[in-house]
């Protein structure tokens, strides 16, 4: 679809939108048409980038890092797509919800490799200090029925992430935001993690995980603090693996 095409949709479908610039509308637009989209794009380069690097890595690989191998595996990104990225990552989430605060003031930055431990089996790091030394507690506490399912997000991979479910849900941003922070406003970037029962799966990240003895020794013992608690005022769904680190104006 060329551009006048689109002001033309823009236009007919103003009355409906939420969002006050056309740009804002733009990544919810792209997601619902039938014709290929940037984020259908964008998500296979991102895959690629993710199926060159590995899976660990690709947890933290910068922006920059990203366009370059992008361009190596002969999918480079084109100046509308990393416009795309710079729209959802330097947007106003609130418009479509989410009023959780910014964590990563810029999409280049880069996470430090001696500040990032490797969790051996888990395929995810952790950052050094507060998040390990919980992680570390709570190991002890809870023994080999515990697992770490997520850790240290780079922006990358919280835009991965994002645009993923973005796609599941039928492009709505709202839907998307309720369960995939919006890149650059992920406390994965900047310390907390999650927690799992080894063995429970996908089951790990529902409410059904509260049911588990690896949920309850923690809750009984005082100790957990969660990010996402119920009915919280961030447009965020309950999350009780999502465990708080640092900073936030979220309640324990």
């Amino acid at each position: 679809m060329d551009r006048r095409a689109f002001l033309a949709m823009a236009a007919v479908c103003s009355s409906t939108v939420v969002f006050g610039r056309i740009e804002e509308f733009l990544p919810n637009y792209l997601s619902t048409m039938k014709a290929p989209s940037v984020v259908g794009t964008l998500l296979d380069k991102l895959t690629a980038v993710q199926n060159f690097v590995g899976y660990v890595r690709f947890n933290t690989i910068s922006f920059d890092e990203m366009l370059k191998i992008a361009a190596r595996c002969n999918k480079p990104l084109t100046p509308d797509e990393i416009g795309y990225i710079e729209t959802i990552f330097y947007g106003d989430p609130r418009r479509y919800g989410f009023y959780g605060e910014r964590t990563v003031p810029k999409l280049t930055a880069v996470t430090p490799e001696k500040e990032l431990v490797y969790i051996k089996k888990t395929g995810h790091f952790l950052l050094k200090g507060a998040a390990i030394e919980k992680y570390e507690t709570i190991k002890k506490m809870i023994g080999k029925e515990v697992i770490l399912t997520s850790g240290v997000r780079a922006p990358v991979k919280q835009m991965h992430l994002f645009l993923k479910k973005m796609v599941s849900e039928g492009g709505d941003l709202r839907l998307t935001s309720t369960s995939i922070a919006p890149p650059g406003f992920t406390f994965h970037s900047i310390g907390d993690f999650d927690i799992g029962k080894v063995g429970y799966g996908a089951a790990n990240f529902t409410e059904r995980f509260q049911e588990t003895d690896v949920f309850k020794k923690l809750y009984d013992g005082g100790y957990i603090s969660i990010r996402y608690t119920n009915n919280n005022p961030y447009g965020v769904r309950y999350e009780p693996w999502h465990i708080k680190v640092t900073g936030g104006n979220e309640t324990a």
